[in-house]
């Protein structure tokens, strides 16, 4: 079988690796793509997987978006055509369903997040079968004309696919007994369509606060984009340490006391990591973290007073304790979602396209 994989943010390198490596073991042929873009850029050469680039994403501008993602398309469309391939994948990349689509190729949907309406709207139509984790209903997938037939299962958290691949990490903690606490906070997806019309101040208004509140702790902000690299930089440089290159995020989430996330993928991380995490997501609530909150993984914060004492909250060892026991427990339950991604591919076959 010949399956091209279009991977376009961090987390779906972390996810598709496995199953990219899964599938060539078993002899299958795969063509990997992206864009341009930092974290992505860095991170496929933190873990050797080589990728083909084609285009980039641009920011906030939605003509400059529409440009480049034609443009994108047209160098896609010439090597795609070329490796022929049986099914793509992709977590919501309009330009590999497009393409796939206009190729008369299947297209795989693995994604965990309908509340992203765009990325949705421009690619779910157009897949064979979307992939998705147990806790999102079927009728959150209706609004892109997904039916239940269309849509399999697996009963685990995306983050799941690489953090089952870690060994457990030290048990004395990330201070272990000495040293300064750690709170590590991660910038929102700041370019988003599902944050448009968002509070643009936010977290700069959180990073503020933190500061603030916890001064003598070592306190790290890891930035998504080039633009908010530099602001922060230039802000909080003296109170932040913040990370110019890619960086092991799992790893760093584990050699932090608490986490505070203005996204989703690291804030489930941290919660299955056993790290106390803090949602500071400012878009509407999203099924991980409703989910979480029932296994009492996660606390939400709605203002930047909130956020304060959320994090001072984390920071009691007994809370701690619970929550590591909880988080690892909750992990070890989890099926590895990347086996069933994998499992699925392989029921496809090489048969007609």
């Amino acid at each position: 079988m010949r399956v091209w994989f279009d991977m376009i943010t961090p987390k779906q390198l972390l996810f598709f690796r496995p199953v990219i490596d899964g599938l060539r073991m078993d002899g299958h042929t795969v063509l990997a793509t992206s864009r341009r873009y930092r974290e992505v850029e860095q991170l496929a050469s933190m873990l050797g997987l080589e990728l083909s680039f084609a285009g980039s994403r641009g920011g906030k501008d939605l003509r400059e978006q529409l440009e480049l993602s034609l443009e994108r398309m047209e160098q896609l469309l010439p090597q795609v055509a070329r490796f022929s391939p049986d099914v793509s994948v992709s977590v919501a990349s309009a330009d590999c369903a497009r393409v796939s689509f206009g190729l008369k190729v299947r297209h795989i949907a693995v994604n965990d997040s309908p509340h992203s309406l765009v990325a949705g709207r421009l690619s779910l139509p157009l897949s064979r079968h979307l992939m998705t984790p147990w806790i999102i209903p079927f009728s959150a997938w209706s609004v892109f004309g997904v039916t239940r037939g269309q849509i399999s299962r697996y009963r685990a958290l995306d983050p799941a696919a690489w953090l089952k691949r870690r060994p457990d990490p030290p048990k004395e903690g990330p201070t272990g007994g000495s040293g300064r606490a750690k709170i590590l906070v991660r910038l929102e997806e700041s370019y988003a369509p599902y944050l448009a019309g968002s509070d643009e101040s936010w977290s700069e208004r959180v990073l503020v606060r933190l500061a603030r509140d916890f001064k003598g702790y070592e306190l790290i902000a890891l930035c998504r984009y080039e633009d908010q690299l530099a602001s922060v930089r230039k802000k909080f440089g003296s109170s932040y340490s913040v990370p110019e290159g890619a960086v092991d995020g799992a790893g760093m989430i584990e050699r932090s006391d608490v986490f505070v996330g203005m996204g989703g993928t690291m804030t489930a991380e941290a919660a299955l990591l056993g790290v106390p995490a803090v949602s500071a997501f400012q878009g509407a609530e999203l099924y991980t973290e409703k989910y979480l909150l029932s296994k009492r993984l996660l606390l939400k914060a709605r203002t930047v007073e909130e956020v304060s004492r959320c994090v001072s909250a984390s920071l009691n060892a007994r809370y701690r304790e619970g929550y590591r026991r909880r988080g690892r427990a909750l992990l070890d339950w989890m099926e590895d979602p990347s086996e069933k991604v994998i499992e699925y591919l392989k029921t496809l076959g090489s048969d007609a396209k």
